[in-house]
């Protein structure tokens, strides 16, 4: 399987299932109050990363 670029609406939807994956394994609603909600958005911001790092990854292996 390879990764793949998402539309902004997709990426929103990404968001929010993060979110909602987070808060169904026990963590506390996230919003801009929640005591780690800086450390949540880094590793959502990480997650992201990583998909963009292997969307490029596979343009170029895709190309050659």
């Amino acid at each position: 399987m390879s990764a793949k670029e998402i539309s902004d609406n997709n990426f929103i939807a990404f968001q929010d299932d993060f979110y909602n994956l987070l808060e169904k394994y026990g963590v506390s609603p996230i919003d801009i109050e929640h005591p780690e909600y800086e450390s949540i958005c880094n590793l959502r911001n990480k997650v992201v990363e990583f998909i963009e790092q292997e969307t490029f990854n596979n343009l170029i292996k895709e190309k050659k």
